[in-house]
């Protein structure tokens, strides 16, 4: 179930508008929360996470402001994109491009790296009400341009943003009965087609991919769909990819990469995540040695514990981390 992040009313408004970051401020990022409406604040935000991405719902009887300005932008320098999708009332935008009225069925986006002005108002019914999706920037700087303009708004009545939305609400409202990991894929591959989405509508595509870009691409899936095969090699990735194994190395070294640190990444990470995983338990450490592409326990054992400075069967045997079960 979603967990309460945040509440304010009329009584607390004051000693409590500026804690609206959450504990540690882990949440959202500096800014300046006001009300609309003195004397009736009711305000909640509930908040369910999915990975590295928070899914928030806010609902409110009072009008309500937020200000993010380049002082609080110097100060704090959180980097997200949020994606606010509006179901109640309506939420007006303001930056230097301009001012936008996003309604009820409409979604839009506000960048934390950028100067703006939120106001929420509620409807005829008393209230406003918003889910939002924060996102680290860097998910998505091949997918959004930056001239999308903070606050447009995009019709979320039909199409892949309605789906989009749906599935996300499910999510959030059903958090506990679905795999975590399940969850921020589902999350991930949701915002990334909103994205791609809104960008089209805008006629702002994406920044296009290089070459380089799509061969380390096409490097990397090949390298996650295979790795499990012992006998995977860089001639046999190259092959695969179309290019020559010259080609291959000087990619991967332009970008920092090199091809056994990327297999034997992905091996290493594959077989620590099923040491812990209870419906692998009935495996010995040898099979999933050899499930994950070694080609013998003793090689994955030492590798095993000059990454983690214990032996596999050591590891399995720790305690399950808290929150875990």
């Amino acid at each position: 179930m979603p967990v309460l992040a945040f509440d304010m009313t009329t009584a607390n408004f004051e000693s409590r508008r500026f804690e609206f970051r959450g504990k540690n401020g882990s949440d959202y990022y500096d800014g300046d929360l006001e009300t609309l409406s003195p004397g009736q604040v009711d305000m909640q935000i509930e908040k369910s996470v999915a990975g590295e991405y928070s899914i928030y719902n806010l609902r409110s009887r009072a009008g309500l402001a937020f200000r993010r300005s380049w002082a609080h932008i110097r100060k704090d320098k959180t980097n997200v994109t949020v994606f606010w999708f509006v179901s109640r009332g309506e939420v007006a935008i303001s930056d230097t491009g301009g001012r936008h009225l996003i309604q009820a069925d409409e979604c839009a986006i506000t960048r934390s790296s950028k100067a703006f002005y939120m106001e929420l108002t509620p409807d005829e019914s008393g209230w406003v009400e918003a889910m939002h999706v924060v996102v680290p920037s860097h998910r998505l700087l091949t997918i959004i341009g930056d001239t999308i303009e903070a606050g447009r708004p995009f019709p979320t009545s039909k199409g892949d943003l309605l789906l989009a939305e749906r599935i996300l609400t499910m999510l959030f409202e059903r958090d506990e009965e679905i795999d975590p990991d399940t969850a921020e894929q589902l999350v991930r591959t949701l915002i990334n087609g909103v994205g791609r989405t809104i960008a089209r509508i805008a006629g702002d595509p994406a920044p296009r991919e290089t070459i380089a870009d799509k061969r380390v691409t096409d490097i990397t899936r090949y390298i996650n769909r295979h790795f499990a095969n012992p006998d995977l090699n860089a001639p046999m990735v190259a092959e695969a990819c179309g290019i020559s194994l010259r080609y291959l190395c000087h990619i991967l070294r332009k970008n920092g990469l090199s091809f056994s640190r990327l297999v034997w990444d992905r091996r290493l990470d594959t077989a620590q995540g099923w040491l812990r995983e209870e419906t692998m338990r009935h495996h010995a450490i040898s099979e999933i040695a050899y499930l994950t592409g070694f080609k013998s326990s003793a090689h994955f054992s030492r590798m095993f514990k000059a990454r983690h400075g214990i032996g596999p069967r050591e590891y399995r045997g720790l305690p399950a981390p808290l929150g875990s079960a």
